[in-house]
């Protein structure tokens, strides 16, 4: 077992921070592609393997079939032998039950990467987040098709498919480098592999060097999580202007405002947010309405074309939708795959956001619609940035 790398942070997978299971589900996605590219590399290149074709590399993305058939024309396309329509009706019914605490739920003994190179490479690899759960649900997941495996070699003893153990990355890819709020914050994907045939991930913050509360911490991993899918998912191609949600202002700020020390409080981090972007001078996070967050929200009305510029703002404004939309929209200004530029992202967009032939399961609490996770993730973060600051 491999430990954490050492570095001033702290670390935790999405739903430790609270992000709902289809937003997981989707960033996880992401993290797939990230470390197929990371294994073709190490391996010096891959021969993927699609549907009708020889490639000796599989990985568990979405086909033009379910998981269990591109499963089982990969392994018969490469040990003759073998029952396709066996294989395929094995996988699914070994359907695993909901586990709320696994952030993919996937339900099918199908393995994130498998390699059939005789005498190179023979083995197969899965890829959960780096929680108790994430990690058991693996182990699952592993024990599972490595059972499969062994039935199967009864009928053909060339398969021998195993744990994997030559791919062991230790990657740290920046994804997200802004601020939060006014702090310097970068946000890193890790991935590693925890033991023979797991791999685990998670998102690392760092903010100017130094560990913060973990309720910050973890409002920081949901935006980073929420900007990156975002900026990738089609259905989200306009930006942060696709999301809807209401305000979680109670009640009017201003001069002449009811002033809740908690809503005043919410106004001044974002305003400190916003005078960050533009080098103003932040204001004290305090709760108190006075001149310097009159002035704050004063300028910012101004700054951003609006009619009102006295430093009123009120449930459902427009001043407080703007200051909210300039908030998200410089968290996906924030989003960065620079360290990725040397493999490129053609094509990422399409695998990881490709419609999933398996569809959801009806049991699960999931939205099978990601604009609308994204819009209830958005909701969320806001309620919750509203609440604790």
């Amino acid at each position: 077992m491999k430990a954490r790398q050492e570095m001033p942070t702290q670390c935790f997978v999405p739903s430790e921070s609270g992000v709902r299971r289809r937003v997981s589900s989707a960033f996880g996605h992401i993290v797939e592609w990230f470390v197929k590219q990371e294994y073709c590399l190490a391996k010096g290149g891959c021969s993927e393997f699609s549907l009708g074709g020889n490639g000796t590399d599989f990985f568990d993305e979405n086909s033009t079939t379910t998981r269990c058939r591109f499963l089982a024309a990969y392994l018969a396309t490469h040990n003759p032998l073998l029952d396709e329509g066996f294989i395929s009706s094995t996988c699914e019914i070994r359907k695993r039950p909901v586990d709320p605490d696994d952030d993919e739920n996937e339900r099918f003994a199908v393995p994130d990467i498998i390699s059939h190179e005789p005498g190179v490479r023979m083995e197969f690899y899965e890829l959960k987040a780096n929680s108790a759960a994430g990690k058991a649900a693996g182990r699952v997941k592993i024990d599972a098709f490595q059972a499969m495996v062994d039935f199967l070699r009864q009928t053909d003893p060339g398969i021998k498919y195993e744990r994997g153990t030559l791919f062991d990355p230790d990657r740290s890819i920046l994804i997200w480098d802004g601020t939060w709020l006014g702090s310097p914050v970068k946000a890193h994907l890790h991935f590693f592999r925890e033991e023979e045939g797991l791999l685990v991930y998670e998102i690392c913050v760092t903010i100017s060097g130094q560990l913060i509360a973990e309720v910050f911490l973890k409002a920081i991993i949901k935006l980073a999580v929420l900007a990156v899918i975002l900026l990738l998912a089609p259905a989200a191609a306009g930006g942060v202007a696709v999301l809807a949600w209401n305000s979680p202002l109670t009640d009017s700020a201003g001069p002449d405002g009811a002033n809740d020390t908690q809503d005043v409080r919410y106004l001044q981090a974002l305003l400190n947010d916003w005078a960050n972007q533009v080098g103003r001078t932040p204001v004290d996070v305090d709760g108190v309405l006075a001149g310097p967050t009159i002035d704050a929200l004063a300028a910012f009305q101004s700054a951003s074309g609006l009619d009102d510029t006295g430093g009123n703002v009120s449930p459902g404004d427009v001043t407080v939708a703007s200051l909210e939309r300039a908030h998200l929209e410089h968290a996906a200004a924030s989003v960065t795959f620079s360290e990725m530029q040397e493999i490129g992202m053609d094509g990422m967009v399409e695998v990881v956001f490709a419609d999933d032939p398996d569809g959801f399961d009806p049991e699960a609490d999931v939205e099978p619609d990601l604009l609308v996770a994204l819009n209830n993730e958005a909701q969320q973060y806001l309620q919750d940035l509203h609440d604790s600051v």
